[in-house]
Order: C-alpha cells, then structure tokens, then sequence
C-alpha cells in the first residue's frame, strides 16, 4: 500500500523546486485560486483551469499540471504514455485526464484527495519561503 501522504509531500516540494523562480506570493496565490477550483469543481475542472490561464503563466501551469499528474501517477501506478510531449497539447492532456482518471470513481476520489493535500503542503511551503 502506498504512502499517500508522503506522495503529497514530495509532489508539493517537486512543485516549489519547479517554480523556485517565481515571485513566492504569486506562487502562493496561484496555489489558492488551483485548489479553490479542485475543492469545488473537481480533478478535471483543476486541470482545465490551469490551462485556461493567461497565455504568459502558461509555463506555471504546465509545470504545475505535471507534478500534480505525476504524483497521480505515483499513487495509482498509472502509466502516463509520452507524458512530457503531451504537456504541451492542453487537449492531450485533458484527454489523458479524462481516460486514466475521471473514468473511475475510486481513482478519481484518490487523486482528488492527494492533489489537495498536495497543494495545500505546496502553499504552506511558499507561506514559509515568503516570511524568510
């Protein structure tokens, strides 16, 4: 049985390393507005969001959209095919999103689950990067 909370904790860290050059309150702020749309629309809705933001923060969101993918993958096992080219196709990526994780209700309830708790430990760590 996998850790679920340890997969949270190293994709929340994975996601402060890959945007370590952004302004830390705008990662703290993007963090709130991504988890906002996860608690109440859903995994899907996350995704969507994330790349229906302003072309410029595409790169944010890209990255932002992996780590979450890839602690997916982690805790259900699921083999994301081409992962790094799909990133660049948001229609690829919602597919596989669609297909490998909406389309059962146990692994959508995991993945719902662990992507919160991993963007909340991400925003804590952005918190604690700002005060220092």
């Amino acid at each position: 049985m996998k850790n679920l909370d340890y997969i949270a904790a190293n994709s929340g860290q994975n996601i402060l390393v890959s945007l370590k050059n952004m302004d830390k309150k705008e990662l703290e702020k993007i963090i709130n507005d991504v988890l906002l749309v996860l608690h109440g629309n859903g995994v899907y809705a996350c995704i969507l969001y994330l790349y229906a933001r302003e072309k410029k923060k595409s790169e944010t969101a890209e990255e932002l959209a992996k780590e979450l993918l890839c602690s997916a993958r982690e805790s259900l096992g699921i083999d994301f095919e081409n992962l790094d080219e799909k990133m660049k196709n948001p229609e690829s990526v919602l597919s596989l999103v669609n297909e490998k994780i909406c389309n059962n209700t146990d692994s959508l309830f995991l993945v719902k689950d662990l992507w919160e708790r991993t963007l909340v430990y991400a925003r804590y760590g952005a918190k604690a990067k700002v005060k220092k």
